[in-house]
């Protein structure tokens, strides 16, 4: 069950790195297209720490500077907060720190 918690934390970072690229490549630059860019990669790096207590903790800090982000972007481009995509967004990252916490830590 490690595995299946190692590779969606993967495959979840890395389709949050390739909407960062995508949404670089139809707007242009600006710096919050980069910080997902930035957090995704740092996501898929923090899979390789030996350290699981190290590996938690920053995947934790990673899944809320996310939010932030994703609030930031929502705030942004519609003026104003869905609420039900950020409840649905923190309930899939708590279940992956979950599964990390049982099955990794």
């Amino acid at each position: 069950m490690a595995s299946v918690t190692y590779i969606l934390s993967g495959l979840y970072a890395f389709l949050m790195a390739v909407a960062g690229f995508q949404q670089w490549k139809e707007e242009g630059y600006h710096v919050r297209a980069l910080l997902f860019i930035i957090v995704s990669t740092g996501i898929i790096l923090i899979l390789f720490i030996p350290s699981k207590d190290l590996l938690f903790l920053l995947l934790i800090l990673s899944f809320v500077f996310l939010h932030i982000l994703t609030i930031i972007q929502g705030i942004v481009t519609n003026g104003r907060i869905k609420y039900s995509h950020h409840i649905s967004r923190f309930i899939f990252h708590s279940i992956i720190i979950l599964m990390v916490y049982k099955f990794i830590k």
